[in-house]
């Protein structure tokens, strides 16, 4: 063989072996983006699920606070408004 043609030879296995290099990163790269979209799905699922819980415990608690249920539990217990003297304040203790 002259050196031209060995020239030639080498440079398209270089050319294969980087093709070959190139197809399996492509194909490496696509699995990884399937993965994380995979993984950004289950993550929003967990975030929707979570806000539904905290727009369902809002609800509850603003039925527990609301002024006619305490009203009524406050009748039922016979609690009233408190009275002058009552009412205590205790002072945040400083360090």
């Amino acid at each position: 063989m002259k050196p031209s043609t060995k020239t030639w030879a080498g440079a398209i296995a270089l050319a294969l072996v980087a093709t070959l290099v190139l197809g399996l990163a492509s194909v490496w790269l696509n699995i990884e983006r399937m993965d994380l979209a995979y993984d950004l799905r289950k993550m929003e699922e967990a975030l929707n699920r979570t806000r539904g819980l905290v727009a369902k415990l809002e609800v509850e608690r603003n039925n527990l606070l609301s002024p006619y249920r305490l009203n009524g539990l406050a009748d039922k217990f016979g609690l009233g408004p408190a009275r002058a003297g009552q009412m205590r304040r205790i002072e945040p203790s400083r360090p």
